[in-house]
């Protein structure tokens, strides 16, 4: 059985790392966003969402939780969303088309969507490869840019911006970690394609259609699903 679950690796020395820089990427479009419902999933203790100018924020399925249910089924209606983060999501699921197909679904129309994952061709992708570790994020599928180009406009989504980072080795050493974030700049030089992580912006795409913003009235949530007492966080400062 794993050792380390999802949240205590991005606890870790290494985890914090790549967290930070996701922010980094992650909040300039999270305050450029503007709509009625934005929505964080995963096992995170920072929230991305803490600079949005959406009144109406929840985070799915972590410790802080305002919502719990499955990934699977998301508990919102149809073209109900404007603003959904799903980082390091996708390779946790054994069937990540499916929650892309869902994602589309609760979007509105132009509702933008960010996810993060890990890169399999990179450092991390080389260390999960030849590494017997079962402990996260080695045990998990890293699914390659290509694959997910591929998915999204089979489901009506497309990529709109897209970059990489993390370029150092997967190494937990805070010494080190603090040496070597010069490779952080050689590498978005010299081998943009090789980051440990990569950053995409999607929109749902209505062709034909002109976005309609949705009726004060109208629900959010679709189901019964469990409310969870939420906690304090820690913040990453951009």
């Amino acid at each position: 059985m794993p050792k380390i679950s999802p949240q205590e690796w991005f606890n870790s020395p290494l985890g914090r790392y790549l967290i930070a820089l996701e922010y980094k990427y992650i909040n300039p479009v999270v305050v450029d966003t503007f709509g009625f419902y934005a929505i964080q999933m995963g096992n995170f203790d920072i929230d991305f969402l803490d600079h949005s100018r959406i009144q109406n924020k929840f985070s799915l399925n972590s410790n802080q939780a305002d919502l719990m249910t499955s990934n699977e089924a998301l508990p919102f209606d149809e073209s109900s969303v404007d603003l959904l983060i799903v980082p390091h999501i996708l390779e946790q699921m054994s069937e990540p088309y499916e929650l892309l197909k869902e994602i589309h679904r609760v979007l509105m129309p132009e509702g933008r969507l960010i996810i993060t994952g890990f890169n399999p061709t990179s450092l991390w992708g080389i260390k999960r490869l030849l590494s017997f570790d079962i402990d996260y994020p080695w045990n998990t599928k890293f699914i390659s840019l290509s694959k997910i180009r591929e998915w999204l406009p089979i489901v009506g989504l497309e990529m709109v911006e897209g970059k990489m980072g993390c370029y150092i080795p997967p190494i937990q050493q805070s010494s080190w970690l603090k040496k070597i974030q010069i490779m952080e700049q050689l590498g978005d030089r010299w081998w943009p394609m090789l980051g440990g992580f990569y950053f995409l912006v999607i929109q749902k795409r209505v062709h034909g259609m002109t976005p309609i913003q949705p009726l004060w009235q109208k629900r959010l949530i679709k189901t019964p699903i469990y409310s969870a007492q939420k906690s304090k966080t820690y913040k990453v400062k951009p």
